[in-house]
């Protein structure tokens, strides 16, 4: 095993603080330089299937890149820090573990966008990510923090208590900050703390977005404040008989208000440990023995027996049926000890959890609504008891069949182009529709997807390019792929017909041909800008659409452009050549303020061009209140603009206004 050859290696080497051999990892060698001793940073992102899972109707995934964007900022200069993810790139590989950015000096830049086009997918391997993030880290002559965001356990049979452990031992200047991201079970919080706790870091337990936000920032204080800590003693005894008891006791101390784990990864009949004067709550466990205890530390800390009992409380489970549709969901009717976090659970049938865990709470009360796995097959559902760790007291078997899901649509569609599914199928709530290349995951969506909340059809818009795509169905409780079925996507043909030259400012018409998808446009861009770039532009509706033409005299394009989830394409073009518009602006050299003041004009209207006064030397788009109009407003070629109140030397100015301000003509007046 992995472990034991670790501990042999580290048994053989002297002495530990110069070097950390851990599986391959490199040596962490002892600080000398003072200007060395600020501690390189790495952070490590759960990508795993699980971080679909939503608070507040967010996903969690989208809640983590924010909250760590927003954090970026507050890193400080010139720290060095890395990112790494797993779980972002293949469904079920434990070895999907990437380092996105190597420990370097901070480029926020990088940081950020290395993070946004991240996907949850495969599994959750801490151990494997910890070795790696310690490898990495080791290599540098300079103290090393990892910062673990995760929002479950371990699912690849490692043990990164057992690692954790092992790196604490070494000696060396290196801690991990773990923050659970929404993790409920006490028991599950302790198989990730224990990282954090084994190597001199912070666990926090965060449950929202604030939450994970506040975590972040703490972990990059310079000198967190020092907390007062005290002794505290844990001694396991026999219920029965009193006794001492000296085995690898499994202890996990919680606070009692919040139950955020703050002692985990501790093993023996009796341990000691440090903690801030409080109330909290220890359980411990020795094979199939189990028992907890309440205890207050104070400024003299604390002493706390903890008495172990073989004999579990008794609970049933009754199932509604003993064969369900897959993603249905099945009542569970249950009887058991009902503690306040006991929860009923599907599990495989030797009493694993699922990759995407599936469970609700008993403190409703029973029967309880249970949602069902995607894949078909053999499962339990069984009463998980929460009060000294979790233990399973009861499990009933269910056969998960097959769902039967129909979907109906145009086999061939052209790009971007917008097409009804009609759908039969669970109708589950978080059910949705969506498109993915051929063969894909479901997370390859890329925003073209339908809730079926509303039942069928739905409408989706074609992927922009062309190409083979799939339409699938997919399980809202556990994005399993119910249904999927091919979909040809052909090329999109667009056409435009329009004057080849247009005076600046002005506004013309464009008869045009197209998909006429929902985001897409037709406009006038820079020629060789990029295809999502525009000077002005209007959605296709009817037959023809009114733009207005660029402010600056030139050479410009004419675009048709199809644009979708994540794409942008110009479908058609032709160039556009812009004139200098033809300007009238007559009026007197002087005139008396607050008066009317009769003057001549002509020029392109468009809603936005107009007349008025500015101060003499003033930018394009300075006006004086009450002293200017829109060109619309003049009908005749004449008009009476009120001059402004004050004396002085003005210019009067003919404004073109539209994707720049330019003064198109002007003169100048004197107000007495």
């Amino acid at each position: 095993m992995r472990f034991q050859k670790v501990s042999r290696r580290l048994r053989a080497r002297a002495p530990a603080v110069l070097a950390l051999a851990l599986a391959g990892l490199g040596q962490f060698s002892v600080v000398t330089r003072a200007e060395d001793t600020r501690p390189d940073m790495m952070f490590v992102l759960d990508l795993s299937n699980s971080m679909w899972g939503q608070i507040n109707g967010t996903a969690k995934v989208e809640i983590a890149k924010d909250a760590f964007s927003g954090f970026l900022g507050e890193l400080p200069d010139g720290v060095n820090a890395g990112l790494m993810a797993y779980g972002h790139r293949r469904k079920s590989d434990c070895g999907d573990v990437e380092t996105l950015v190597p420990v370097t000096p901070l480029d926020r830049g990088k940081l950020e966008a290395s993070v946004k086009s991240l996907k949850p997918r495969g599994k959750t391997p801490i151990t494997e990510a910890l070795r790696m993030a310690a490898q990495e880290l080791g290599s540098r002559d300079k103290p090393g923090r990892l910062v673990l965001i995760s929002d479950g356990i371990e699912t690849c049979n490692g043990d990164p208590c057992a690692l954790a452990a092992e790196l604490a031992k070494s000696g060396v200047d290196f801690k991990a900050h773990v923050i659970g991201f929404d993790i409920a079970s006490k028991a599950d919080q302790a198989k990730i703390a224990c990282i954090a706790h084994l190597t001199g870091g912070t666990y926090w337990n965060v449950k929202d977005a604030g939450g994970l936000a506040e975590a972040l920032r703490e972990t990059a204080q310079a000198a967190p404040e020092q907390v007062l800590e005290f002794p505290v003693v844990l001694t396991a005894a026999d219920k029965d008989s009193g006794a001492r008891i000296d085995g690898n006791v499994d202890w996990v101390i919680s606070k009692a208000d919040d139950e955020t784990v703050v002692g985990s990864g501790l093993h023996g009949g009796q341990v000691e440990l440090k903690l801030p004067p409080g109330d909290y709550v220890v359980s411990a466990e020795l094979d199939e023995r189990a028992g907890g205890a309440s205890f207050t530390v104070s400024d003299q800390g604390a002493k706390q027996t903890v008495l172990l009992a073989g004999n579990l409380p008794e609970a049933t489970i009754a199932l509604a049926a003993s064969q369900a549709v897959a993603t249905s969901r099945i009542d569970v009717a249950f009887t058991g000890p009902l503690a306040d976090s006991d929860f009923i659970r599907v599990v495989t049938p030797d009493g694993q959890r699922l990759e995407r865990d599936l469970w609700a709470y008993v403190r409703d009360g029973s029967p309880v609504s249970l949602p069902l796995p995607s894949e078909p097959g053999s499962y339990q559902v069984a009463y998980v008891w929460t009060e000294y760790g979790e233990r399973i007291l009861a499990k009933a078997p269910v056969e998960v069949t097959e769902a039967k899901v129909n979907l109906t649509f145009a086999s061939e569609v052209s790009a971007g182009m917008l097409f009804e599914v009609t759908w039969e199928g669970p109708g589950g709530q978080d059910d949705w529709i969506g498109i993915v290349p051929q063969g894909a995951p479901s997370d390859d969506y890329g925003g073209r997807w339908s809730g079926v909340s509303n039942g069928s059809p739905v409408t989706l818009q074609a992927p922009v390019e062309a190409g083979n795509f799939e339409v699938i169905y997919v399980a809202g409780a556990d994005q399993g792929i119910l249904a999927r079925k091919p979909l040809a996507v052909g090329e999109a043909k667009a056409g435009m017909q329009a004057p080849s030259e247009v005076e600046a400012s002005l506004i013309f018409e464009v008869t045009w041909t197209g998909p006429k998808g929902p985001d897409d446009w037709i406009g006038v861009s820079v020629p060789g800008s990029d295809p999502a770039a525009y000077l002005t532009y209007a959605r296709p509706e009817g037959e023809t659409v009114r733009l207005m033409s660029p402010v600056k005299p030139g050479s410009y394009e004419l675009r048709y452009i199809l644009s979708g989830e994540g794409a942008t394409r110009i479908l058609a073009s032709q160039p556009l050549e812009i004139k200098t518009p033809l300007i009238t602006l007559e009026g007197p050299e002087e005139a008396e303020v607050g008066k009317p003041m009769t003057i001549k004009v002509a020029g392109p209207a468009n809603g936005s061009n107009w007349v008025g006064f500015a101060k003499v030397g003033e930018p394009a788009g300075a006006y004086i209140s009450g002293a200017w109009a829109t060109i619309d407003d003049i009908t005749d070629g004449t008009f009476d603009l009120m001059a402004p109140e004050e004396p002085g030397a003005y210019e009067l100015r003919f404004v073109l206004s539209g994707d720049d301000t330019v003064i198109a003509a002007s003169r100048p007046v004197t107000l007495k």
